[in-house]
């Protein structure tokens, strides 16, 4: 048998003996072969948190995703995570289902006395009972953000709120399948988002203002608008503040931006 470390021996290695270099891997016992197998249930992820709703004064609980239990898997250009066993999005909506007030969980107790007044005029007035299961479904997800949609509009929340929202609603119609309707909202999310890059302060919930503009760009690439996308996503790259983590993505999204307006050209030219 060749020695593939013989020619070593003129730097010393001349008692190498025989090197096993892809020795066999042990044997798994079945009780850890069981153990890798165990993945946490939905039920073990999500645990119960009580609000206290601000419009009507009703303490209630809903679900929340317990922080480290769920794994992140993968994540879109448009920076939208995937999970491998609950979808944080489906929880990101809190609801009190007595009054009808739907906001973020970031900003749920949020509200000013005439926002108050506003939601108990135009939602609370409105509204009938509606009880959602312990464990939500998309569909579950998609009532829940346009209600707190609904909510925002009737608070007269800023654009950016609005923009963020309705993203959301976009990542859950791309995970129902339903092109169409995501991409009406990431239409409604980059107006959202547009109007609040001019006049608004920065962060918009956890987005700061260079996050925003990727998103923008990316936004403007699923909607076939390569120039738009280009320009916003050079502002990125080219501030001299942006992280090195966010400066990656975007070179990386410039680059994908690039191929693809290079192969709409072709195939128009064709």
């Amino acid at each position: 048998m060749i020695n593939i470390f013989d020619d070593l021996k003129e730097v010393g290695f001349d008692n190498l003996g025989k090197v096993d270099l892809f020795p066999p891997k042990a044997e798994i016992s079945e009780k850890e072969k069981e153990l890798n197998k165990k993945r946490l249930t939905i039920e073990e992820v999500l645990y119960d948190k009580t609000y206290v709703c601000p419009v009507c004064n009703k303490e209630f609980k809903t679900k929340a995703i317990r922080s480290g239990k769920n794994r992140l898997l993968t994540v879109d250009l448009d920076l939208k995570a995937n999970y491998d066993v609950a979808n944080p999005l489906l929880y990101e909506c809190i609801v009190c289902e007595e009054c009808g007030y739907a906001a973020l969980s970031k900003n749920f107790n949020v509200l000013t006395t005439s926002q108050i007044r506003w939601i108990k005029e135009q939602i609370c007035t409105r509204y009938k009972v509606h009880h959602y299961p312990p464990i939500l479904t998309e569909k579950d997800g998609v009532l829940r953000f346009k209600l707190a949609l609904l909510n925002s509009y009737v608070k007269k929340a800023k654009d950016g709120e609005k923009g963020y929202i309705c993203l959301k609603l976009a990542w859950l119609y791309r995970d129902m399948k339903e092109k169409a309707l995501e991409e009406l909202f990431l239409q409604h999310a980059l107006t959202g988002f547009e109007n609040a890059y001019n006049n608004e302060r920065f962060p918009i919930f956890e987005l700061g203002e260079l996050t925003t503009a990727y998103i923008i760009a990316d936004i403007h690439r699923r909607m076939k608008n390569y120039d738009k996308a280009m320009q916003w996503v050079g502002f990125v790259v080219m501030d001299r503040s942006v992280s090195l983590r966010l400066k990656t993505k975007a070179l990386h999204l410039k680059g994908v931006i690039s191929e693809e307006k290079r192969n709409a050209e072709e195939n128009k030219i064709e």
